[in-house]
């Protein structure tokens, strides 16, 4: 019998590790993308129930007259100017001379001048020789209004003028305010804007007056108010007052019709 040495056998194992594919993200993108999409056509383009959208026709229900006033002053914008006007009054002439003397139209004694011409007759024994003569003042206004006596001058030798009452008549140019159709126009205006917020409602056109009082506008209005039913789910856009009637535009969202079927 024969023995034969076996020797061991070697074995050498290798664990290899496999490499795991990286998870792709386009899917993730790609989802999130269609998710938002769907939120801003959500919020931009919001599901809208049908709308129906009619004319009706219904009576006119109406309510109680009711009255409204307003009272608006008239402010004046015309200007009437008054001019300056010219003071007069009368020159007293005496003449001393044995010689008659003539004082001509448009004689000037300082600020005021003659406005006719006067004889004054000569002195004598008996006295001045005596004239008067209507004169006015050459300054237009209150300053032509002289006192007595501020005329005192001596012609020549012999012819004394004086002004024995003062000058009157003489006013300064002024102006004051006029109220002129257009102010009351407006006046009008104003008080029809005001009854307009005061009337608001639907109402048949309004019987008009004014009448003016103490330098203002007093507006009234007389209304006929009307009012109407209709369902609680119609909502109204327009009305129109047709006689009796009223049309109304209404709009409202139809209720859903139910087919059966068997």
């Amino acid at each position: 019998m024969q023995t034969v040495d076996e020797q061991p056998e070697t074995i050498h194992l290798y664990v290899v590790r496999e490499t795991e594919p990286h998870p792709s993200f386009v899917p993730i993108i790609l989802s999130v993308l269609a998710l938002v999409i769907l939120i801003a056509v959500s919020v931009l383009f919001p599901y809208k129930q049908p709308v129906t959208r009619v004319s009706i026709r219904v009576p006119a229900v109406l309510s109680d007259l009711k009255t409204f006033s307003a009272q608006i002053s008239i402010i004046p914008t015309g200007v009437k100017v008054y001019p300056a006007t010219t003071a007069y009054g009368i020159l007293t002439i005496t003449n001393g001379s044995v010689i008659a003397q003539i004082i001509p139209q448009g004689f000037r004694l300082g600020n005021v001048i003659t406005d006719s011409p006067v004889f004054v007759p000569a002195g004598s024994a008996n006295g001045y020789g005596y004239a008067v003569v209507p004169a006015h003042a050459l300054i237009n206004g209150k300053q032509g209004n002289i006192p007595a006596y501020a005329i005192n001058q001596v012609e020549g030798s012999s012819v004394y003028i004086r002004n024995v009452s003062a000058f009157t008549g003489g006013r300064d140019s002024y102006s004051v305010k006029l109220v002129i159709p257009q102010d009351r126009q407006t006046a009008i205006t104003k008080a029809r804007a005001i009854l307009a917020i005061q009337a608001s409602g639907l109402h048949y056109s309004c019987v008009e007056k004014a009448h003016e009082v103490s330098k203002s506008i007093i507006e009234s209005w007389r209304c006929q108010f009307v009012s109407f039913q209709l369902p609680a789910f119609m909502h109204v856009t327009g009305v129109r007052i047709i006689g009796k009637n009223l049309l109304i535009e209404v709009w409202f969202v139809a209720h859903p019709t139910r087919i059966w079927v068997k």
